[in-house]
């Protein structure tokens, strides 16, 4: 009996300490990562996606632009990148773009998973009807082809240029650039994703396996990491990480899977891995991308955040501030998460925080800052109340809620 694909919305739990050098700004799971160079990309359930540098842990450009979920991203050449959906959607972006260049149609069926050529002229997508898109990025020219007769679970392109494919068929297949048949093999098990490495596929499942093929599909070497299915992985020519539902994460070398280290990111599952020479990235249910040393397993992370201040007292305010402290900090001068600091907000007009990118439309808006702007923000939303904000559209609608967070912020925000 084969396992049922999971859902990341079934997973909610506690989350671990954050740190100094942890990337704070989405506002729920992350379930996307891709790195190239010194950027990070990443995707989330709050509709947006977030560009890192990943030297100073900052964004440096924040797009809302799916209907649903961001489930897919990839790193493009020269910094621009590409952003899949829930909405069906593929999107491609310059790294400053508010914008996309180019975007496809809705569909019906959501986006799994994207990869993209090791030249760049080509980004893969896969759907969880089990089509496959492939778009050739100089003509902008989208083949769609019905890959597998189930949600294709991961994709990826072979130093060739030839495309690799697992579904949940339980068949791993090879195709030429024209969708071509190149090679197919049945799989013992549900995959769950799957990256190249050395010109060799690593394909994780459900069974907690982790496998080795060949570029024409004959099995390798394999190992069976843990008893829980495997839920994310990544690789570069030299290593392999993978994850799995309880949050643990293995370091195996790339030629045969030896591991190097095993370590736990979190009590929840790592929705997301990505990895360069020196560190392997780490996402979940949180929101947070903790960053941990490829060498030694251990985390970079630094110096935890100065939390004390913004859950300092039991009212009823604080806990709702909770969810503000994904994107806002309290602290003067932090400027790690999506959003500016609050730190003595009340009498300051909007967009004038120092140290934060404001979007020119916010820039424009005539609003002070005062409680009663405050509490209307949260009633009638940052869409209709500061339009062309990226903030995510959200409402606090019981009165006394809204009355309470304000009298937090007056105490706490000073």
């Amino acid at each position: 009996m084969h396992r049922t694909a999971l859902s990341l919305a079934a997973f909610l739990v506690a989350v671990p300490p954050l740190s100094a050098q942890d990337m704070v700004g989405h506002g729920g799971p992350v379930g996307a990562l891709d790195i190239a160079r010194d950027m990070l990309v990443s995707g989330g359930f709050d509709t947006r996606a977030i560009l890192w540098d990943i030297h100073t842990a900052t964004a440096r450009n924040i797009t809302r632009f799916h209907d649903g979920n961001v489930t897919a991203v990839a790193m493009l050449p020269q910094g621009q990148f590409v952003t899949a959906g829930q909405d069906g959607r593929l999107a491609l972006w310059e790294s400053d773009g508010r914008a996309p260049v180019f975007a496809s149609e809705a569909g019906a069926s959501a986006l799994a998973s994207l990869a993209v050529s090791d030249d760049g002229a080509f980004v893969a997508a896969s759907f969880w009807d089990g089509r496959v898109q492939l778009l050739e990025r100089a003509t902008l020219n989208l083949l769609d082809h019905q890959a597998h007769s189930d949600r294709v679970t991961g994709i990826g392109f072979l130093p060739s240029g030839d495309l690799v494919t697992v579904g949940g068929d339980l068949r791993l297949v090879r195709w030429g650039r024209e969708m071509d048949v190149q090679a197919r093999i049945d799989l013992p098990d549900l995959p769950n994703g799957l990256t190249i490495t050395q010109g060799r596929i690593a394909v994780i499942f459900a069974d907690g396996a982790l496998r080795l093929f060949s570029d024409m599909g004959a099995l390798l070497p394999e190992r069976f990491l843990t008893e829980r299915p495997l839920v994310s992985i990544a690789a570069t020519d030299a290593d392999v990480a993978a994850a799995a539902i309880d949050g643990t994460v293995w370091l195996l070398e790339g030629a045969d899977l030896t591991q190097r280290h095993m370590f736990v990111a979190g009590p929840g599952p790592v929705w997301a891995l990505a990895l360069d020479a020196e560190q392997v990235f780490t996402a979940g249910n949180d929101g947070v991308i903790r960053r941990w040393s490829l060498a030694e397993g251990t985390s970079l992370g630094g110096a935890e955040l100065a939390m004390t201040q913004e859950y300092a007292d039991d009212s009823r305010g604080a806990e709702i501030w909770q969810s503000c402290a994904v994107c806002h900090s309290l602290t003067p001068d932090d400027h790690m998460r999506a959003g500016p600091s609050l730190h003595g907000i009340f009498g300051t007009p909007i967009a004038t925080q120092e140290g934060y990118d404001y979007s020119s439309a916010l820039r424009e808006l005539d609003i002070v800052w005062t409680p009663r702007t405050v509490a209307e923000l949260f009633e009638f939303g940052p869409e209709a109340y500061t339009p062309g904000s990226r903030m995510p559209e959200q409402r606090i609608g019981d009165p006394e809620d809204r009355q309470a967070l304000v009298e937090f912020l007056e105490r706490a925000a000073q």
